[in-house]
């Protein structure tokens, strides 16, 4: 054995406050195993059996144990195993400490031995071994920490951006609510009036009857006819109005609804139209002034689709009003540029689609500020905008992408040229 005195060494982070448990019978091998590393800084434990050592570790759990393969009343095999098969030791790295010619006898026995110290131990390879396997036992502890903080951490990200999620969403109804609310007050004004008018003549052609009760001449039957036919009129009127402020109240109904992942039965153009509208509606309600060219194009041979129609409405509504942010951009452009002789700008805008047989293909375009190359490429990662602080949370897009691409299988192309154009291209798959 050798007994020469090891140098005392600086204590690294790692080996500050690390125990090891010696499991040994031997009273010479626990003075020089103890004493060697005891002075090297190192915390010592001692156990003389395997199951004084189950205890210790149980009651203290070291940061290494050094176990006698060889050990009164539980053979040292036994003791390695149990230590093994418990969850509060089995990340314990252990060294077992073994004579010369055992060591093919542990290795045919095919145990996950981490190492072994033949004796007589030789004070560099106990140094160097225990160092060694405290380091990475130390490393592995802090990295399955740092993994927990990471995986924490990418919950709690997850978690905000599904939190910011939906708080566009939100913010995409409060945004369409002045358009909404717009487009309601007109319909509702009409029926008002139209059924107040109605009442008027119904008064009137009550208090003629009246007056004619006893003696019904053709003049007067000729006013009650007409005025009949004006009473008519005005229902018809009073009913279409009714249906436009019922569709603009469901379409906004459809917006909050709770069941908006669920798959219904769409007619698909009939809710690209309505997205259109209301987009424009609610540009309209914030600038009365607003006013811009669209052209619809629109494949009366798509069948109804099974979509998830609150969602990709929403999907229309991102792309429509970033098309509509993009041309007033330019129009702004173009009128500060008048006194420079810049001809005059007309903003347009595109909604077409296509019976592809088994696609359908959705294309919506304008003629507004483009968008650059290099921003094509980050323009559906969450939280990336190109537009000033304060207008936007770059996150309609990639919302948009999600929508289209996750929830429907379908696919979202975009095409654009700096200062000419935009086109988004949506591809939906028209077998389910």
């Amino acid at each position: 054995m050798d007994n020469q005195k090891p140098n005392q060494e600086p204590m690294t982070p790692s080996q500050a406050g690390q125990q090891i448990l010696i499991v040994d019978d031997n009273p010479t091998n626990l003075k020089f195993l103890s004493t060697t590393l005891n002075h090297a800084g190192w915390e010592i434990a001692i156990a003389t059996n395997g199951d004084m050592a189950i205890q210790q570790v149980k009651n203290n759990p070291p940061s290494l144990i050094l176990l006698d393969i060889i050990l009164p009343e539980s053979d040292g095999l036994a003791t390695y195993q149990k230590l093994k098969a418990s969850p509060d030791s089995q990340d314990i790295p252990i060294i077992v400490t073994l004579l010369s010619e055992t060591v093919a006898q542990v290795k045919s026995l095919s145990l996950e031995v981490v190492d072994y110290i033949t004796k007589p131990f030789q004070l560099e390879e106990l140094l160097v071994k225990v160092r060694v396997h405290l380091q990475v036992h130390y490393l592995t502890k802090n990295l399955e920490q740092k993994n927990q903080q990471l995986c924490a951490t990418r919950e709690q990200l997850q978690a905000a951006q599904k939190q910011m999620i939906a708080q566009e969403k939100l913010a995409t109804i409060g945004a369409l609510t002045a358009g909404v609310i717009h487009e309601v007050k007109n319909a509702l004004n009409f029926v008002n009036n139209y059924a107040q008018y109605s009442v008027e003549l119904s008064d009137e052609l009550l208090e003629e009857v009246e007056q004619q009760s006893q003696k019904l001449e053709t003049k007067a039957v000729d006013y009650m006819k007409e005025n009949l036919n004006v009473l008519r009129e005005n229902v018809v009127v009073i009913n279409q109005q009714g249906q436009r402020a019922d569709s603009i109240m469901q379409n906004m109904l459809m917006q909050a609804r709770t069941d908006e992942h669920q798959f219904h039965v769409t007619d698909l153009n009939s809710l690209l139209d309505q997205a259109m509208r209301l987009v424009y509606q609610s540009r309209r309600a914030q600038d009365n002034c607003f006013n811009i060219k669209i052209n619809t194009d629109y494949d009366d041979s798509i069948e109804p689709l099974e979509l998830i129609s609150a969602e990709l409405s929403r999907a229309f509504i991102n792309i429509i009003d970033n098309a509509c942010y993009a041309l007033l951009e330019k129009q702004k452009y173009y009128q500060a540029q008048k006194e420079h002789n810049i001809s005059e700008f007309m903003p347009k805008l595109w909604l077409t689609t296509k019976n592809l047989g088994k696609i359908v293909e959705i294309r919506i375009c304008d003629n507004g500020i483009g968008i650059a190359p290099e921003a094509q490429e980050k323009i559906f990662q969450p939280f990336y905008t190109t537009k000033p602080t304060g207008e936007g949370t770059g996150l309609g897009l990639p919302l948009t992408y999600e929508i289209i691409v996750e929830q429907h299988g379908g696919m979202l192309k975009l095409e654009s040229e700096l200062g000419v154009y935009t086109e988004f291209i949506i591809i939906l798959f028209a077998v389910n």
